[in-house]
């Protein structure tokens, strides 16, 4: 009777603290655990720190924790190089790898360009990915008036939040190719149904979070009514998506992948939505800097043909 306590106490033990094989498969690789808190500031003071190293991480709940995961992707051996690295992580423990992160080349562009100049190269872009995309089966072509509002609003918006302009772009072109439509159709059958609106899909019942926050926080491009369809208000689709992206990334402690994950299901996380977006970001970025010395050249041809006010050269 004396020794059940001590049984107990050894299975606690076990099951608290995850394990691995003593013989793990060849090739095996596994990231690296850090921390463990249910507290807002411990979590922001380790991130803040993470970010210092330069370290890529992502996170897992566990109950009312966040686990937070560096993603390293060594082998069974690599925990005692990384503590070597960084002693100051000593207590971190191998895990399974269970994200291997998107790392886009380029990561972004700093700084950033104007508004003038990412709306008249991403213009363009914005229609050929309109016009080919998979949800235009008729091959219809974007305005070019509406394609220079559309982008002016998104680097806009992302301005106002904070966000990398490219970023939100991305996340219309994964979404939708920018056409503006229902999508998840089978919501439109539930009671009440719930359809994904606009070129950002964002749920009805999230347009009601988001309008409600803005509201709340008195936002100068908060609309007066929630409106029905957002397909017809495409420049408050566009700030809704920015308003919520900015919210999961405050959320998330300023990690895209993870407010990316949140975007697409908060429940269900589909780890091949961050790096579609990713892959879109990288193709948004790519055109941008083979397309930007062009326009910076013909600009520059142009003020030299053009006067002080406006007036041409004599």
């Amino acid at each position: 009777m004396s020794k059940q306590p001590v049984v107990v106490l050894a299975l606690i033990i076990v099951f608290s603290v995850p394990t691995f094989a003593a013989d793990p498969e060849p090739g095996s690789v596994y990231d690296i655990q850090c921390g463990c808190y249910n507290d807002p500031a411990n979590a922001a003071t380790l991130v803040l720190h993470l970010q210092e190293l330069g370290l890529s991480w992502y996170a897992r709940q566990i109950d009312l924790c966040t686990r937070f995961i560096v993603d390293v992707n060594v082998d069974y051996r690599g925990r005692s190089t990384f503590i070597v690295t960084y002693p100051e992580f000593a207590d971190a423990f191998l895990v399974e790898n269970f994200w291997d992160l998107p790392h886009p080349h380029p990561e972004g562009i700093s700084p950033l360009p104007s508004r003038e100049e990412f709306a008249a190269i991403m213009a363009p872009y914005m229609q050929r990915q309109y016009q080919h995309g998979y949800y235009n089966h008729k091959r219809l072509p974007m305005a070019g008036q509406r394609a220079r509002m559309y982008t002016g609003w998104i680097y806009e918006s992302a301005s106002y939040y904070g966000l990398d302009p490219f970023l939100l772009f991305a996340v219309g072109n994964s979404e939708t190719y920018f056409y503006n439509m229902f999508g998840d159709l089978d919501r439109l059958k539930y009671l009440p149904p719930d359809p994904a609106q606009g070129m950002f899909q964002i749920l009805r019942s999230t347009a009601r979070v988001i309008y409600r926050d803005m509201r709340n926080r008195n936002l100068p491009h908060a609309p007066d009514e929630l409106p029905a369809d957002l397909r017809t208000h495409p420049k408050t689709q566009i700030y809704f998506a920015a308003h919520y992206l900015h919210t999961l990334c405050l959320q998330h402690y300023g990690n895209r992948y993870m407010a990316l994950l949140a975007y697409n299901a908060a429940y269900n996380p589909n780890y091949d939505y961050p790096r579609r977006v990713m892959h879109f970001y990288q193709r948004a970025i790519r055109y941008f800097i083979q397309s930007s010395q062009q326009y910076r050249e013909e600009a520059t041809v142009a003020a030299q043909f053009t006067g002080p006010r406006g007036d041409q050269g004599l």
